[in-house]
């Protein structure tokens, strides 16, 4: 059949970079609600017909109607990534005859956009509750799992060595949580999992951290059906995940070539990345203790 005659499915759109972290597909819109806010996000069109360039996020007032709108490209937050074998991935642009290749979860980033929306939404109303925030991030993890083997076989001395038992462990994590978070958010729709460097996935680590840290303290207060105990054991295992990789980089190694250069150094897609090392000295977490060590210290 002409993938001409198919109409681009807007609906999956959402699903997949879910702009929203807590919000629901209905139709061709994303919403959610927090607190007395209702925020949506739609994809917006080109002048071309049936084109769509990025997502359109509104806050919405009971009393005052729409407070706020913003508009996020798909391009300026490299979604798409810059596969040159797909036909307008470098442009951003999503049309019926591309989305057959661009919508697939392992060909999306949507670290970049669900962040700026994030940021964004979070100066005119509530939060995404840490439940949803911790979910949307687990994808991260295994994008940085990705990463890590990635820079194990261009690069085999970095990180001591041991990126692979890193990515190893990573997984390990990510199924624990997922197992914890599984009650309150039901199926796991994460879509993160294209490979990134090592400062963003560190970064994403911390913010899933900071989340499931909220969500254990919310559960202390309101005592609901998830085991805050689990969740600090979670936030324990990405405290010594984080200081061990971040270890690792800071500790000597044989200098590579240039695929090694590129692999542990900033991608065109957050070319604003810092190296790794400066990434983890400018950490805003301290190094905590590594008391689950453990996990790497029987790999060695």
């Amino acid at each position: 059949m002409d993938p001409w005659r198919i109409p681009v499915d807007r609906a999956k759109a959402l699903r997949l970079i879910s702009p929203l972290c807590d919000g629901t597909v209905a139709g061709v819109q994303q919403a959610a609600r927090r607190g007395d806010m209702a925020v949506t996000a739609a994809l917006t069109q080109t002048i071309r017909q049936d084109t769509w360039s990025g997502v359109r996020v509104s806050i919405l007032s009971p009393s005052a109607g729409e407070i706020a709108s913003n508009w996020f490209g798909f391009a300026e937050h490299g979604t798409f990534g810059e596969r040159r074998d797909l036909r307008d991935a470098r442009t951003g642009e999503l049309d019926r005859l591309n989305q057959q290749d661009l919508l697939q979860p392992r060909r999306l980033r949507p670290d970049r956009l669900r962040d700026a929306v994030e940021d964004y939404t979070g100066a005119f109303a509530l939060p995404c509750a840490p439940e949803f925030a911790a979910t949307a991030r687990l994808g991260a993890m295994e994008a940085m799992a990705r990463r890590l083997e990635h820079v194990g076989s261009t690069h085999p001395q970095t990180l001591a060595g041991r990126a692979y038992e890193h990515a190893e462990v990573l997984r390990e994590v990510a199924q624990e949580i997922h197992a914890s978070l599984l009650p309150l958010t039901g199926e796991w729709k994460a879509a993160d999992s294209t490979p990134f460097d090592l400062p963003a996935g560190l970064n994403a680590l911390r913010r899933l951290r900071d989340a499931l840290t909220s969500l254990a303290d919310r559960a202390d207060e309101a005592e609901r059906h998830v085991n805050p105990w689990a969740l600090r054991k979670h936030v324990r295992d990405l405290d010594a995940i984080d200081a061990e990789i971040r270890a690792d980089l800071a500790g000597p190694r044989t200098a590579g070539g240039t695929r090694a250069a590129a692999a542990t150094s900033s991608s065109s897609v957050a070319a604003s990345t810092p190296a790794p090392a400066q990434a983890v000295a400018a950490s805003p977490h301290p190094a905590p203790a590594r008391e689950n060590g453990h996990r790497l210290a029987g790999k060695r």
